[in-house]
């Protein structure tokens, strides 16, 4: 077999990454998807860096096993801590959810930025600084928001608690002035829907999924590693630990067919 006919393994610590699976699965309809949600070491934004690091190489390897010819770390926190010791450890193409951010706004020639992400993403200051190095007059304001990563895995992605719990980050000072919203969490794309009724109309709201799709199929089309006919295998869906919010929300994805499995490569 041809190394561009091999599946394209994305993980994350949940269900957020779907959000970029998905948007990878409609850019190449060709490609067949490895998606891994480590659910049970959700939420990976209140993790140590090191044990972030232990589980994103171990993922990466699973993946690796199960022929996977790149890996994309479908996960902010992952992307902004353990990105070093994947491409170290690793020796096929591995992409992120954040270079590809940076890329747009720079772009864009962004100036006020605010970033709403998990604990771990903020503490790393990993957007701030790459934002600057491309961007240096552009104001860079990140915030975490640790909230909404519970609310979307119990699948309230609509209704009063989610309303209340993005108004209460709107209502932060840091939100003042700010022209563009980078959801630096691949979950919060799930509810960008009920982000986007409460911003003020000057605010642009990135599509971060389908940033990151349109930068990796770039990335895999320069590596002549795309398929080159449609893959005879469909694409499949694991998680470390089963849980029903998941198979739910991932049904909203990818459709009633789509098979859930757990692999519990932990033990």
């Amino acid at each position: 077999m041809k190394p561009s006919d091999g599946p394209i393994g994305l993980f994350d610590s949940g269900v957020g990454g779907l959000t970029v699976a998905r948007a990878l699965a409609r850019k190449l309809p060709n490609e067949r998807l490895l998606y891994f949600g480590d659910t049970a070491h959700l939420p990976y934004g209140e993790k140590s860096p090191e044990a972030i690091r232990s589980y994103a190489l171990g993922i990466s390897k699973h993946l690796m096993d199960q022929g996977a010819k790149a890996i994309v770390v479908a996960c902010n926190s992952a992307s902004a801590v353990a990105l070093d010791v994947l491409k170290e450890e690793l020796d096929i193409p591995v992409y992120n959810v954040i270079d590809p951010v940076v890329h747009y706004l720079q772009r864009k020639h962004a100036k006020n930025i605010g970033i709403w992400g998990t604990r771990a993403t903020v503490a790393s200051g990993i957007y701030p600084r790459k934002l600057t190095e491309v961007l240096p007059k552009s104001e860079v304001r990140p915030m975490a928001t640790p909230l909404l990563v519970p609310v979307i895995e119990e699948n309230l992605l609509k209704g009063q608690v989610t309303d209340a719990v993005v108004q209460l980050y709107l209502n932060d000072a840091r939100m003042h002035g700010v022209e563009h919203l980078v959801l630096a969490c691949t979950h919060y794309p799930l509810i960008a829907s009920q982000i986007a009724k409460q911003l003020e109309e000057k605010v642009h709201l990135l599509r971060i999924p389908t940033i990151v799709a349109n930068f990796v199929a770039k990335q895999l089309e320069e590596g002549h590693l795309l398929r080159d006919r449609p893959a005879t295998e469909s694409h499949h869906f694991a998680v470390s630990d089963y849980t029903e919010s998941f198979e739910k929300i991932s049904r909203i994805f990818f459709g009633k067919g789509i098979h859930l499995q757990e692999e519990n490569i932990w033990v």
